[in-house]
């Protein structure tokens, strides 16, 4: 059985415009948020980085100290990288 490969993590540009110019932090001190807005778009903003979590993965072979950190993701339905269309 064999399962099909997932695409690599693709960051949105909504991510940067909530980022730009601190734009969520100004949203969120200007207007008045229910706490499941607030929530999706913190989750939004925190995908793929590490506060989300990550995992480090090392190479086996032990003359290289080669490493990779995978970030996870958030999972979330309001996520353009992770949500469901």
């Amino acid at each position: 059985m064999s399962f099909p490969m997932k695409k690599d993590f693709q960051p949105r540009p909504l991510k940067s415009l909530f980022e730009r110019n601190k734009a969520w932090a100004e949203i969120m001190e200007t207007t008045q948020l229910r706490e499941i807005e607030i929530e999706v778009v913190t989750k939004m903003l925190a995908c793929g980085t590490p506060m989300m979590g990550f995992r480090e993965y090392c190479c086996e072979n032990e003359n290289c100290d080669h490493q990779k950190l995978v970030c996870f993701t958030c999972k979330g339905r309001g996520c353009p990288s992770c949500g469901k269309n």
